[in-house]
């Protein structure tokens, strides 16, 4: 036990500082560049966000966590092997690709940042399962210290569209399972049909959920 804490007052002192300045060195600009037809959510061509692995600025959940796995690549000084350009990828949302954006990676100073969260209903527009269930984040416990700032007993409302409050990182992963419920499945393993539980992919500040489906 006084091995462990020795590591983690080592880490904690040595090397927060040298992983913050890495952390919030990039943000990445997200250009709604066309749009088919139209947007449920309400993207307009020549919008920008400035997003990060964690950071959502608004933007659609659906379009933000299946192009989030290149964010992570580009804010962590990666790229994507098939752009010509290490510092930019384009990329369309999911849903019958109506929209196309263009991503670029710039350089800030390094300081953290966290926009307000922003949410658009979207009920009553065609999407029967959102004018049925609500699905809620509620944050169960945080190993060490959680870099977005989320503490135990938060609790978030989320659905395919809105992120809302929540990490992106743990949005993400939790994303698997939000259209599960919304659509009015479940996971066999769990002790009752409404929950699901998960944890985000930062393994030494862990910070574990459940998703919490309810009746409108």
């Amino acid at each position: 036990m006084a091995q462990e804490k020795a590591y983690k007052d080592q880490f904690s002192v040595e090397k927060v500082s040298e992983i913050a300045k890495i952390v919030n060195r990039y943000y990445q600009e997200v250009a709604i560049t066309k749009i088919s037809g139209t947007c449920p959510y309400g993207h307009k061509e020549g919008e920008k966000f400035r997003v990060t692995s964690v950071n959502h600025d608004g933007l659609c959940g659906a379009l933000y966590q299946v192009i989030h796995p290149h964010i992570v690549s580009l804010h962590y000084g990666g790229g994507v092997p098939w752009e010509k350009n290490p510092d930019v990828f384009t990329g369309i949302c999911p849903e019958a690709g109506r929209v196309q954006v263009e991503v670029k990676r710039l350089e800030k100073e390094p300081t953290y940042f966290k926009t307000s969260p922003k949410s658009r209903l979207m009920t009553g527009k065609g999407f029967p399962s959102l004018d049925t269930y609500r699905v809620f984040v509620e944050i169960l416990g945080i190993a060490n210290k959680c870099m977005w700032g989320h503490k135990e007993g938060e609790r978030f409302e989320v659905d395919p569209f809105n992120v809302g409050g929540v990490c992106g990182f743990l949005y993400w992963e939790a994303y698997h399972f939000i259209n599960l419920l919304f659509t009015g499945g479940s996971l066999p393993w769990e002790g009752e049909e409404n929950v699901v539980h998960g944890a985000c992919p930062d393994l030494y500040n862990q910070v574990s959920f459940r998703l919490v489906r309810e009746k409108r």
